[in-house]
């Protein structure tokens, strides 16, 4: 009798009855969460890390960079969630902590006099989360980002490990970009490293479906192979062995009998004929390997950038005005649904937001209307100016539904940013980010809008 194998819902294959012990036993050594139902003679195989839960926070200073945060935690997120764990991105809920296994807050600081990037590990003098932050530390110096340690008194949140990369202002777009993927990668991999050592589980337990099929795929396939091959050496060995024995007789015979060394030469030649015959007489039959629909694997992919013009004025009491759009093309091969823009400028209290885009309040009576109904984008929230004064961000969503489909494009049209003349030696920086699917994924535009003075 044969036994079900499914993991994290999906069929596997099955295995012999009598060796559900023994496998038992393997999947407790490593980890992995076993459930056997007797009733429908099943086995049901969950990734180590299932129920334990995640919360990542965006930074919650003034100043914060949001954009780039959320680029950096999508990224943990996405490494995380195949491991089976539950990832949450959070901007400011600290209750969601309390319940956590882990807790990690990212945030971005952008300092004009800093030459290196760097990142500080703020703690508590109290701190009870020393394990996650010796494997956070431990895994984000191979970063090669230097990583300090600062001690903070009465921290109101001592459960969320607040991490905050300090980078020097009008760092390159492509820089930015590398340190982001260094820090997500490293991140994610101190937190498989923390529950590691403390659950004492293998990392196999945690790895996706998919790289656990192809690695036991791999193994089995070079198993078949290397068996095959001793059968089809032994033969070979016989048949030479034969051989051999063949040729001491028939010299043996030579040597008494050059007669009878004739006659045996000429039996042993229709006996070569009758076996040829009888090895064409033999049909091998040979069934063809079923093709199985290769899967095409769902792919969420978007190329997102700035073009702009930047109209210069000469006299030094009108401002500068950049009109702007912001091109969203999907690259992959899954719709983009409803996108949410997010423009960071810095500094805030110079720049003044213009353009096509509509309070909330005053999208019924002032939107464009189309065959299809209200059209245009709005701002996100009704306090969306007192929000970009406190942060620096503008958040900004379509009216009407809107979907992106593989290899098309939309845009979000003239947006207009004035701003006076700067002193010398400082500039202005806009930003931007898209989330989409309910703000599940996040794509970085790949390049920035920077003024310099």
């Amino acid at each position: 009798m044969d036994v079900e194998v499914y993991y994290s819902g999906q069929r596997g294959g099955t295995m012999p009855y009598a060796a559900l012990p023994a496998f038992r036993l393997f999947c407790k050594q490593n980890g992995f969460q076993l459930k056997w139902d007797s009733t429908n003679k099943r086995v049901d195989l969950d990734s180590g890390l299932k129920g334990k839960v995640c919360v990542l926070f965006t930074g919650i200073s003034s100043g914060g960079g949001t954009a780039y945060e959320w680029e950096v935690l999508g990224n943990v997120q996405k490494f995380l969630s195949d491991s089976g764990m539950e990832v949450v991105i959070s901007q400011n809920n600290p209750s969601l902590a309390k319940n956590t296994d882990v807790a990690i807050r990212f945030s971005l600081k952008e300092m004009r006099v800093l030459e290196k990037p760097r990142l500080i590990f703020f703690q508590s003098e109290d701190e009870k989360r020393q394990d996650l932050v010796k494997c956070l530390r431990a895994e984000l110096q191979q970063s090669g980002i230097s990583c300090h340690y600062k001690v903070t008194k009465n921290q109101k949140q001592p459960s969320i490990v607040h991490i905050q990369l300090q980078l020097p202002l009008f760092t390159e777009v492509s820089k930015r970009k590398l340190y982001a993927e260094k820090i997500a990668l490293h991140l994610a991999s101190g937190v498989l490293e923390y529950f590691q050592n403390g659950l004492h589980i293998q990392p196999m337990a945690f790895l996706p479906p998919t790289i656990l099929k192809l690695f036991y795929s791999t193994m089995l396939i070079t198993s078949d192979k290397e068996s095959q091959q001793g059968e089809d050496e032994k033969p070979w060995t016989e048949e030479q062995s034969t051989i051999q024995e063949s040729n001491q007789s028939s010299a043996e015979d030579s040597d008494s009998n050059i007669e009878g060394n004739s006659e045996s030469d000429s039996e042993r030649e229709e006996l070569l004929i009758l076996a040829e015959e009888e090895l064409l007489d033999q049909v091998v039959t040979i069934h063809p390997v079923e093709e199985v629909p290769e899967q095409v694997e769902m792919r969420t992919a978007a190329e997102v950038y700035f073009d702009y013009t930047l109209i210069h004025s000469e006299s030094p009491e009108k401002p500068y005005l950049l009109i702007g759009t912001l091109q969203v093309k999907n690259t992959g091969n899954v719709e983009l649904k409803n996108p949410i823009v997010c423009l960071r400028v810095s500094p805030v209290d110079s720049i003044k937001m213009g353009g096509q885009v509509l309070p909330p309040k005053l999208v019924e009576t002032m939107a464009v209307q189309g065959t299809s109904g209200l059209k245009g984008w709005r701002y996100l929230e009704d306090d969306w100016f007192a929000q970009a004064m406190e942060r620096g961000e503008y958040w900004i969503a379509p009216i009407q539904p809107v979907t992106i489909a593989p290899g098309s494009t939309e845009s979000f049209q003239n947006f207009q940013i004035s701003f006076l003349k700067q002193e010398a030696g400082k500039g202005i920086v806009v930003e931007g980010v898209v989330l989409c699917n309910d703000q599940t994924v996040h794509f970085s535009a790949n390049n920035r809008i920077a003024v310099s003075f």
